[in-house]
């Protein structure tokens, strides 16, 4: 369904009232005395146009049509931020149980109205494989080009977006609801080694300072193969998660294979919440406390978002890319707009496609979609951006919405030789590319303040975490880097200070203080500083030893100029007519001169690596 390009080159836990000391009588009121109302859809009935690639199979070619009623939670194109703006008094956990009550009941009411002559397209085989989905209020189904005016005649039929033929979405996932989330981990901040990332995106800091990890979260990571994971196990949900694909909760769809590219799905996984563990003293995870669940859906999203919803999920992981999909865009935003209102935060990486496609289409869906997905674009761990990470803006002028140029991405993370474990426990330090990986950061931050706060609104979120992120480009907003570097201490101190005052507490401790939280640029990255390793290869052996160098060495010096980039070595080496050099090499922690015969240089690969530990 969708290009998956990452670069080798997210149980309903409803509180009752007593659970929530922190929600005003006021707020309870306004939920009583403000239904949630659906709108009409404006216009008579609209059918996107047939895409090229479907016309010329001609009249009688099947196609999957996605049929809107003319009642929806969102009416128009602008009525998502006028209705955030009417709901946002009610807190979130409730706004979510009555739109999810609202948006099955509307459902049911439009397809009764509707059954008479949707059965009678069904005998007639005009129409087959009919899906009935509420988190947009319709359904999906086949049909055949030419008879597309048959389904106008539906009553309520608003919109029907034509794409092509896909296969049958499983819709039998059983819904769970428990609010044993993390009930066995007790989480230890100086227990295990946690990769840089954690610590450049302070969320080492929230867990030390505010001893908040991510307990509580469920986070759903939509993907196409999990590879069967041992130490995943340990931070997956009691749910495990559902293949859509074939009806089953069988994650793992591929034969095992030791390749970085299948690990795709874990590693997503991984950095939102996974943990250590005697046997794996690594701990991936922004959210190390939070839980993590599966999805795989190729043919159709309404079915895994509705299973996200129902089952209480606090976060959506999308790592993939769409492109192409013309007015078929206004039908995702839709679905994911709506599942934005229930509760849901949904994240993608903005895009591997800076080299092969043009601004503005080089991000693509979902990460394209306004304001109900955060998309993260990434940088390489010294901050400078990656060749392949898209940017924005976006432009959306479907029939449905009309926004024009959009700002993109929301913030950035980190997208550029990440580490990565296999199954058998073995760790490479630096070995995946992509922001298919930048978008879980973003998802571990979500955890992070959603563990903090439940009751905060996605929107919420949205808002905090691009105002307390840190400007690593241009100053202000720019089209690389979004808003700035994720920070998630500030960005969870926040969520607390809000929380404090709802609560009618004094929010001093949570009070921004010059300095406290905040990333420093300059410092971060003089800590961050270069080295050049002598590498091992298939010639480096007795002969290499024999010369004065072995794996391992840092050279600091050549000729008795200093070196801290592989890009100094290389233009040193190549203006050099001398037979020998003199390097300068630091070996455990001892300095020695070594005098080499350019002659030998071939029997050695220099590597460019930071001074700073992977690990820690």
């Amino acid at each position: 369904m969708r290009l998956v390009n990452f670069c080798i080159v997210f149980p309903i836990c409803f509180v009752g009232f007593v659970f929530l000391p922190c929600i005003h009588a006021q707020s309870l009121r306004q939920t009583e005395e403000n239904p949630i109302e659906f709108e009409d859809v404006d216009g008579k009935v609209w059918v996107s146009s047939v895409p090229n690639s479907l016309q010329r199979f001609g009249e009688n070619a099947e196609i999957t049509v996605k049929v809107w009623f003319d009642r929806q939670l969102l009416g128009d194109g602008k009525a998502y931020q006028r209705r955030i703006t009417e709901w946002d008094s009610i807190p979130s956990q409730i706004l979510r149980e009555r739109c999810l009550e609202t948006l099955k009941r509307e459902s049911q009411n439009s397809f009764l109205k509707a059954k008479k002559v949707i059965d009678q397209l069904k005998e007639a085989g005009t129409l087959t494989d009919i899906r009935q989905h509420w988190i947009v209020n319709g359904f999906s189904a086949t049909t055949r080009i030419a008879d597309l005016k048959k389904l106008q005649e539906i009553p309520g039929v608003s919109k029907i977006f034509i794409v092509r033929k896909t296969n049958t979405s499983h819709r039998n996932a059983r819904t769970f609801r428990t609010s044993e989330i993390a009930r066995d981990f007790v989480f230890d901040s100086e227990r295990w080694l946690h990769p840089w990332y954690t610590r450049a995106l302070k969320a080492d800091q929230v867990w030390k300072k505010l001893g908040i990890s991510g307990k509580g979260t469920l986070n759903v990571i939509h993907d196409f193969h999990f590879a069967d994971s041992p130490q995943m196990a340990k931070s997956q949900s009691p749910i495990l998660g559902f293949n859509f694909n074939d009806g089953t909760r069988q994650l793992s769809v591929r034969p095992k294979s030791e390749s970085v590219r299948d690990l795709h799905g874990v590693m997503c996984a991984a950095i939102v919440c996974g943990r250590g563990s005697p046997e794996f003293k690594y701990e991936f995870g922004i959210a190390p406390s939070g839980e993590w669940a599966g999805v795989i859906s190729r043919g159709e999203i309404e079915s895994s978002v509705e299973w996200a919803i129902e089952n209480g999920a606090d976060t959506y992981s999308m790592s993939f890319s769409i492109p192409a999909l013309g007015e078929y865009r206004s039908h995702w935003r839709k679905i994911l707009e709506h599942g934005t209102i229930c509760g849901l935060c949904f994240v993608s990486g903005a895009g591997n496609f800076a080299k092969t496609a043009k601004i503005p289409r080089q991000m693509r869906t979902p990460e394209d979609i306004p304001q109900a997905v955060f998309a993260a674009a990434g940088v390489q761990r010294d901050l400078t951006k990656t060749v392949f990470s898209s940017q924005g803006p976006v432009r959306w002028q479907t029939e449905h919405y009309r926004d024009g140029e959009v700002r993109k991405p929301e913030v950035c993370a980190f997208n550029h030789q990440l580490p990565v474990f296999f199954e058998n426990g073995n760790v490479i330090e630096s070995a995946i590319n992509g922001n298919s990986f930048a978008g879980p950061m973003f998802c571990g931050a979500i955890a992070l303040m959603r563990s903090a706060d439940k009751e905060i609104h996605p929107w919420r979120i949205r808002e905090i975490i691009t105002s307390t992120a840190t400007d690593i480009g241009p100053p202000g907003f720019d089209a690389s880097t979004g808003h700035g570097l994720i920070n998630c201490y500030q960005a969870v101190r926040e969520v607390l200070r809000l929380k404090a005052i709802r609560a009618g507490e004094n929010p001093a401790r949570f009070e921004q203080t010059f300095g406290s939280g905040l990333f420093n640029v300059k410092n971060y990255q003089y800590e961050l500083s270069k080295v050049l390793v002598v590498g091992s290869n298939s010639r480096e052996s007795q002969r290499a030893e024999t010369n004065g160098l072995k794996a391992g060495d840092v050279i600091t010096a050549i000729d008795g100029e200093k070196l801290n980039a592989l890009h100094h070595w290389n233009d040193r080496i190549a203006k050099s007519n001398k037979k020998s050099i003199e390097l300068m090499v630091l070996r455990d922690g001892e300095s020695f001169q070594v005098a080499l015969n350019t002659e030998s240089l071939a029997d050695y690969k220099i590597r460019e690596v930071y001074s700073a530990p992977v690990f820690k």
